[in-house]
């Protein structure tokens, strides 16, 4: 039965293989930013919250425009609701980054995330415990999706 091909078998020529790298479908992760920053409490009487200059929205749009660079590259399947837990410390840096849920296979997606926060350099005017600066934690919400499709 050497020389026996099906019906369904196709033979190719040396001119009918084509690079690997083309393109078959692509993923697109889209994220919802819509929930509010919340934060965690801060265990004093006239406790006054981390604030980002310019506010939440502002935070938002610089996050936003973050994860547009560093998610939306095709190389995740993310979908679900996703908590961020950033720690800002007295000095008003954002010093530690958690992902919530921790996700099985997640490492690429923690390793950029935590590339991505680490980037932001933007300092936020720290917490304080009656007047005296101090670390304090707050957590954002971020509803992910990724949709695929065939080019």
């Amino acid at each position: 039965m050497g020389g026996f091909l099906a019906k369904s078998q196709y033979l190719i020529e040396d001119n009918d293989i084509t690079e690997n790298s083309n393109e078959f479908g692509r993923a697109q992760v889209s994220f919802d930013l819509n929930n509010p920053i919340e934060f965690y409490r801060l265990k004093c009487e006239n406790a006054n919250y981390a604030q980002f200059p310019g506010g939440e929205h502002a935070f938002k749009q610089m996050l936003f425009n973050a994860l547009k660079s560093t998610i939306n590259q095709g190389n995740y399947s993310v979908n679900g609701t996703f908590e961020f837990v950033l720690n800002i410390d007295k000095n008003g840096n954002l010093h530690k980054f958690t992902l919530k849920p921790e996700v099985q296979n997640g490492d690429l997606l923690y390793r950029d995330l935590n590339f991505m926060f680490g980037q932001m350099k933007q300092k936020w005017i720290p917490a304080t415990c009656n007047g005296v600066a101090t670390d304090s934690k707050l957590r954002i919400r971020v509803n992910f999706r990724t949709e695929n499709f065939d080019l």
